[in-house]
Formats: C-alpha cells, sequence, structure tokens
C-alpha cells in the first residue's frame, strides 16, 4: 500500500478531512494546525532542520499534495467519499463542473438533467494521478479560465487580463509554458537523482573503509603481540602503550568516519526526498503546478549541487613501525609506535655504502659483506619451529654475500596451472593464450628459474672449496578464495633430475622449500612449514586466517652457500631464521617457485635479487644468524 504524507512537524498523516497541507520552502509538507500553532512565527522542519519564519515568507498550499491525498484515498480509502448530497450513501463519482461527489443515484439523476449530462464525471475506478486537474478560473475576471502565461509577471493570466494590464508583456500559451518548465523540473530531477547515487557511493566506500580499519586494526595488533613476545619481560609495559595508542587511533578513525557517514546518510535522505517529491510532482502536478513549483525546486535543488560527495573514500593507512628494532634492547623506552590512520609510511630501512661491489663472476650482481665466524665448522641441523641460537665463539671477518639477479623461467611455467607475467610475476591462473613448448614442466605447479645454480669444483682440483654465499627473496601477495586445499605456496630448491617430478617440491626426495598451507593442527589458520627431502616439519601458526576474504602479502628470503653446503629460510615478516640445514648436494639445483589452485586462492608471487634487495640492518643480521 502506497504510504499517506505525513506533516514533517507533527508526524500526522494528511487526510482529505483533516487539516490542509502548506508547504515550506524547502519542499517539505507541514499541515495547517502546525502553521497556525508555529510559535513566534518560526517553524523548523524536522525532515532537513531547516528554520522557516512564516512571517517573512508565507507557506503555500501544497497542492500536489492535496492531490496525492486525494488520489490515495479513492485509491485505498473509498469509503472515506459520502456522497455531497447528505443522503449518506457512499460516492462513486466527482463532478468537475459541480464540484460535488455523487452516489449511484445522484450520478443516474445526475446525466437525466440537459443541464448537467453534458458534465464530465470521472468515476473512482477511472480516476489516475494525471487525471487528478481542474482548470483554475481567474480571481478577476470569473469564470475566464487562466489560458496564458506572463513571463514577466511569471504569473497565470486570463484573456481580458492580456487585454488589459498585461498587454505590453511577454505572454505566450500556458500549454507551450508549462511543457518547458516540467523539462526543466525532469531535469532536476535527474540532477538531484545523480547526486543520490554519488552520495550512495559514498556511503559504501565509507562502510568499506570502516570494515578495512577494523580489519587494519585486528592485523595489527597482532603483529604487535607477535612482536613483543620475544622481549615480553622488558616491553610489556610498551606494548600495552601501544595497544592504547593504536585502539585511541582507531576510535578517532571510526569517529571521523562516523561523523562524514552520518553527514553524507543525511544529505543522501535529504536527496532521496527531494528526488521522491519531484517524481510525485511529475506524476501529479498540473502544467499550473508546474509553473508555480519550479522557483522552489530549483532553489533545493541549487542547495543539494553545492556539495559534491567524494566518487569513493579511500581508507586511510595505518602500521606498526618496527623500526629501530636492532637497537630495541638498548632503547626500550623508545621503540615502537602506531603510525596515525592516514598518515604516510616510509621505509628506511638502511643501505650499506658498499653494496653496489662487483664480484668477480658476475659484474652484475649485487654484493653485501656480512662479519661471519672464521670457523667453517658445519653446525647441527636445525629444524623449523624449534629455537635458533647463534654462535658467540671465534672471531668475526668479512665475507661477500652475492645477490644475484635471478629470473623466473616463463617459458618452463606450467600453463595449465599458471603463467609469469611480462612483469616477472608468478600467477596461478593460465594464460590467456596458450603457447604449447617442449620444455614447459608439465606436472609441478609453477616454474623454476631460468639459470640453474651449480656446485663449486671438487676439493681435490681446488683447494680449498671457494663458497659465496647467494641471496634472494620472494614478495608473494595471497587471497583466500574459499573451500579447502592445503597448498598455497612453496619457495625452495631441488636438485636438476628432480624437477617436474611431482606437483610439488616439498614431496621430493632431494628437494628443500619454505611452504605456506592450510593447517590441520591450527584450524582456520595458513601456516608455514619448512619442507626437507620429501619430510615436513614443525608448522609456524597463525601465517594468516584462512578466511574467504582474508589478504596478506608475505616475504621469504633464501640462503644458499653451495660451496659450504649450506642452506637456510628466513620469514622476513617475522623477522626469524625459519630453519638451517647442511647438506651435501650430488648434482646442479634450480630454485623453484610453486602456486596454488586458483579457485581456492589468488598467489602472486614476484622474486626480489640483485640491486632491487633493500639490504637493512636486521636483515643482515638474519643472514648472518642463517650462516653461522
Amino acid at each position: 500500500m502506497d504510504a499517506f504524507p505525513k506533516c514533517t512537524v507533527c508526524q500526522q498523516q494528511f487526510t482529505l478531512k483533516g487539516p490542509a497541507p502548506y508547504q515550506l520552502p524547502c519542499l517539505h509538507a507541514v499541515c495547517e494546525t502546525c502553521v497556525t500553532s508555529a510559535a513566534g512565527g518560526v517553524i523548523v522542519c524536522s525532515t532537513c532542520q531547516r528554520e522557516v519564519n512564516l512571517i517573512d515568507t508565507p507557506p503555500k498550499k501544497d497542492v500536489v499534495r492535496r492531490k496525492e491525498v486525494y488520489y490515495l484515498t479513492v485509491k485505498h480509502r473509498p469509503t472515506e467519499f459520502l456522497c455531497s448530497n447528505d443522503d449518506g450513501n457512499q460516492a462513486v463519482c466527482w463532478c468537475q463542473e459541480c464540484e460535488e461527489f455523487l452516489c449511484e443515484y445522484c450520478q443516474s439523476m445526475h446525466n437525466r438533467f440537459k443541464a448537467t449530462r453534458i458534465h464530465v464525471v470521472e468515476t473512482f475506478t477511472d480516476t489516475t494521478p494525471g487525471s487528478i486537474h481542474t482548470k483554475p478560473v481567474c480571481k478577476l475576471h470569473s469564470p475566464y479560465p487562466l489560458e496564458y502565461f506572463d513571463k514577466n509577471c511569471n504569473i497565470l493570466i486570463c484573456y481580458k487580463c492580456r487585454l488589459g494590464d498585461h498587454a505590453e508583456h511577454d505572454v505566450g500559451d500556458v500549454d507551450v509554458a508549462a511543457d518547458a518548465a516540467r523539462g526543466r523540473i525532469e531535469q532536476h530531477g535527474k540532477n538531484v537523482t545523480a547526486h543520490h547515487t554519488s552520495h550512495q557511493a559514498c556511503l559504501k566506500s565509507i562502510s568499506k573503509a570502516v570494515n578495512d580499519t577494523k580489519k587494519t586494526s585486528s592485523a595489527l595488533k597482532e603483529a604487535i603481540h607477535h612482536t613483543f613476545h620475544s622481549l615480553r619481560t622488558q616491553l610489556d609495559q610498551r606494548e600495552k602503550e601501544l595497544i592504547i595508542d593504536l585502539e585511541n587511533q582507531t576510535k578517532q578513525e571510526l569517529s571521523n568516519l562516523h561523523t562524514e557517514q552520518v553527514a553524507s546518510q543525511g544529505e543522501s535522505e535529504r536527496c532521496k526526498w527531494t528526488s521522491d517529491y519531484i517524481k510525485t510532482v511529475l506524476r501529479y502536478a498540473s502544467n499550473w503546478d508546474f509553473l508555480t513549483l519550479e522557483s522552489s525546486i530549483q532553489d533545493t535543488t541549487k542547495t543539494h549541487l553545492t556539495s559534491l560527495p567524494p566518487e569513493t573514500h579511500r581508507t586511510s593507512a595505518t602500521a606498526f613501525n618496527t623500526r629501530g628494532l636492532d637497537k630495541m634492547k638498548s632503547e626500550i623506552s623508545k621503540f615502537g609506535c602506531v603510525t596515525a590512520y592516514g598518515s604516510k609510511q616510509t621505509d628506511k630501512g638502511t643501505q650499506t655504502d658498499d653494496s653496489h661491489l662487483t664480484d668477480a663472476e658476475s659484474p652484475n650482481e649485487h654484493v653485501e659483506f656480512l662479519e661471519v665466524p672464521n670457523d667453517p665448522t658445519p653446525l647441527h641441523r636445525f629444524e623449523a619451529g624449534r629455537e635458533t641460537n647463534r654462535r658467540e665463539t671465534g672471531t668475526m671477518t668479512p665475507v661477500a654475500l652475492q645477490c644475484p639477479k635471478l629470473q623466473m623461467d616463463a617459458a618452463r611455467a606450467n600453463s595449465d596451472e599458471c603463467h609469469v607475467t611480462t612483469g616477472g610475476e608468478l600467477v596461478n591462473s593460465p594464460p590467456a593464450t596458450q603457447h604449447r613448448h617442449s620444455g614447459r614442466l608439465r606436472v609441478y605447479w609453477g616454474t623454476c628459474a631460468s639459470t640453474p645454480i651449480t656446485l663449486p669444483p671438487s676439493p681435490s682440483t681446488v683447494t680449498p672449496v671457494p663458497h659465496t654465499p647467494r641471496y634472494w627473496e620472494t614478495h608473494t601477495m595471497v587471497g583466500v578464495v574459499g573451500g579447502w586445499w592445503w597448498f598455497v605456496l612453496e619457495v625452495g630448491v631441488i636438485e636438476e633430475s628432480q624437477v617436474d617430478s611431482g606437483w610439488c617440491v616439498c614431496d621430493q626426495p632431494r628437494s628443500w622449500c619454505v611452504s605456506v598451507v592450510r593447517c590441520n593442527t591450527h584450524q582456520g589458520r595458513l601456516c608455514t612449514r619448512v619442507c626437507q627431502l620429501g619430510e615436513v616439519g614443525e608448522c609456524y601458526s597463525n601465517t594468516m586466517s584462512a578466511t574467504p576474504g582474508t589478504q596478506a602479502t608475505l616475504h621469504y628470503g633464501v640462503v644458499l652457500d653451495v660451496g659450504r653446503g649450506r642452506l637456510a629460510f628466513i620469514d622476513l615478516d617475522r623477522e626469524v631464521v625459519l630453519a638451517k640445514v647442511d647438506v651435501e648436494w650430488s648434482e646442479s639445483l634450480l630454485p623453484m617457485f610453486g602456486v596454488g589452485p586458483p579457485d581456492r586462492y589468488t598467489v602472486n608471487m614476484k622474486v626480489i635479487s640483485g640491486a632491487d634487495i633493500t639490504m637493512t640492518d636486521t636483515k643482515k643480521s638474519l643472514i648472518n644468524d642463517a650462516l653461522n
């Protein structure tokens, strides 16, 4: 059922027999009772909060609302109409000339009399919004109809008025003027509707910003808790301070977003109301109504269009800044801060002055120098999940670290499962165009490096065995789509003869890798595991949530010293060496990069190598630990 319009002040529905509706300058309707009882001649519209001085701006009767009430009463409450002849019968029609409601009997008699049989009688069943019109007559020259429009005076006039006081004015036919006014009102309606749509889009983006802010806050809390885990005794108090700081900033950001949301919601509702009213005007108003209402509608539309909402509302960025981690123990009271929402993030990781020294074997390689012990004795094997300890004995000498330029082999990528983009990123979806190549991997879900890593000469021919550690990283954007599948991604190395012998590296007997998998132990989480020689090690829990819609960027580093037989994997996000092993390799090694199925996850992996690596002090310390 269509809703009857209400008074914007007292919220009472308008009825045919009740107080007449009046129109305020904001186009909202107010009943006659509220107009006459307004204190001090001032009334406040409860819809838009606009204050109107009724003495300076006397309200006009809302003829469009009156017609709407009449039509809705005819449609939904016809029993309220009684015959105008006071016979108590229910009316069934309306005579425009007589301006009377007629019952069936009176209608029959009305049609018999010669004087009234030619009158236009409209039955309630035939009533439409566009038919509720009566031609107005001139108050000065009744019964002459108002059939002209004076553009100078902006009023309707009759034939006698045109010959009299308005003879020298610019006068046109009322139908032509009304058609032009209707077109302008329709354009106003389109403008307000478009404005309302913009506010709806703004509200949607603000809602997304609210959700993103909450998710960011939750993720940062988890990061803060993890960072402070190893230093809990010293950092408890500082952790609490940062959590409070984050919550206060989150509260402030949410408060700011809520303020914008409320403001946009209010303007959106006002635009929606004005748009609906214009639609009502276009539906019920007569030509004369269009001319009368155009000015008010135009002013209201201009008021709406003065402030344009943004097309989208960007989520303010925030992060937990762990800069100065190496100095944290000595400066514990100053460590850590939560940057405010919307603040610019900067990465001030240090780059050493000697980072671009060349290597004899590859002049384009990036080289770093680390302090490692002189004693090259291999260490015991470290399993993932166990605590690793730095050796404190032995003198320290500088050792070069190669950062060779490493590229994924796009020509060998398994095109049934993935492809390598022109930007060198491995994506877990087939390419748009399949290019069959004899050298492509057929089984493995991923690709390998374009160049294998050869083993050094035997100690029998060259003494001592030369070795220069290598280092590369992967940055992988992961999104959880849905469903269950244990394998997400892997990064590692494999002996060359084992390549493409299985759909993942971690199952192969001569392979070593770090994998991100769906964990059976930690339900609902994706965990990090280090796999060695086909065996899966213990997991580092809470790498990221397995809830659909979750997104994260994971960073892993690989340290490889083929001459010494040392391989290590680093979790750069946790800033921990996951595992370091000592191996006797029998053949050349190939770096491998694997991705999971696209219907379960979205995976976009990029290799960071050469001069693209940002070598911070923290990263150097982790690599030193991996080699130590």
